[in-house]
């Protein structure tokens, strides 16, 4: 039997690492009547040129899940726990003079609202060349240079003259498009999108969905997509999370989570969708809201909203691994659920 040598053996390793290894993270914001909890055992992986997508409505985590990996919750009231592997080290126990190394050279991040993200006072060329400068010994030639280079493979015409534009003279999609140019200039391994799209026509939505999916493709930059539209993330992503009120529900990949979700709030989802065949019909929502995370109900958080609830809900369900997804239902293998294809 032939024996692998130890750098085939690690380059094995290296193959099947994941690229982002999260580990239980919760998070905590301190409120004057005590902690209150934001987010709650929250696990998964991003491996090396992976897209995956975190999906639920708004309030349900997303958003405070993807900063927390950078140290972008505010230090005064947030408390977060758990690990972070990224490349070896973990990114939730780290100072932030050694996350600001991290933020934009290993992980980039792409805003909801470029708008505020931008500042009015200089120019898109002057942020970004400075974010390359912070992370890379460059001269102000060239990092002028490689900007003008950023904004021409994002799609922005004529980037010799948008180099000395300031934000508010180009349209949203184009400030978006600044904003990725921005999260990409130094070429980061993984990349987190919250919500890029949402403020966006569907036109300009369209064309940043495609600009991601060929970035993604062709530099093998891993994707970390929040969003709450399932339609994008089946256009881009290959796995998503569903997550509800702090909590994964269902972590599947896209395809069969889409043909037979397993947990009734990923089915809803689906079911809340706009489609043709509902024209002149009332469009199906879920029922209640999402709890707040001052209020959370005892047991499956969902339960006061599912059709399938049972007394046995009134316990904690534990997230549980089968047919190569993980889902946190009691009633996840014997339920039959629709899903958005057929």
């Amino acid at each position: 039997m032939a024996m692998s040598s130890p750098m085939q053996q690690a380059h094995s390793d290296s193959q099947t690492k994941p690229l982002l290894d999260v580990r239980n993270l919760n998070i905590f914001f301190e409120m004057p009547y005590g902690m209150v909890p934001a987010a709650s055992e929250i696990s998964f992986s991003v491996n090396p040129g992976e897209r995956v997508g975190i999906v639920g409505e708004s309030g349900c985590g997303k958003t405070i899940t993807g900063l927390s990996l950078l140290g972008l919750l505010p230090p005064q009231i947030a408390r977060v726990s758990g690990s972070a592997i990224f490349e070896n080290q973990n990114l939730l126990t780290m100072q932030r003079s050694q996350l600001r190394r991290i933020s934009g050279a290993g992980i980039g991040m792409i805003f909801q609202e470029p708008m505020r993200a931008l500042d009015p006072v200089f120019t898109i060329g002057e942020q970004i060349s400075e974010t390359l400068q912070a992370h890379a010994n460059v001269s102000r030639r060239e990092a002028r240079l490689r900007t003008i280079d950023a904004l021409a493979e994002v799609g922005i015409p004529s980037p010799e003259r948008r180099y000395d534009d300031y934000p508010h003279a180009l349209s949203g999609g184009m400030q978006q498009r600044v904003m990725i140019a921005m999260a990409l200039i130094c070429q980061p391994k993984l990349l987190i999108a919250d919500e890029p799209t949402t403020a966006l026509d569907v036109t300009v939505q369209a064309q940043i969905i495609d600009l991601l999916h060929k970035i993604s493709d062709e530099r093998g930059t891993a994707l970390l997509f929040i969003t709450h539209d399932l339609g994008v993330v089946a256009e881009l992503c290959t796995r998503v999370l569903i997550l509800y009120a702090g909590q994964i529900v269902e972590d599947a990949s896209i395809e069969s989570v889409y043909r037979s979700p397993r947990h009734p709030y990923t089915s809803a989802l689906f079911q809340s969708m706009p489609r043709l065949s509902l024209r002149g019909k009332p469009l199906p929502s879920i029922g209640g809201r999402v709890p707040s995370f001052a209020n959370m109900p005892d047991g499956c958080r969902f339960r006061e909203r599912c059709a399938h609830a049972q007394p046995g809900c009134m316990l904690k369900p534990e997230i549980e691994t089968f047919d190569e997804r993980r889902v946190r239902c009691f009633r996840a293998r014997e339920l039959t659920l629709p899903g958005a294809v057929a």
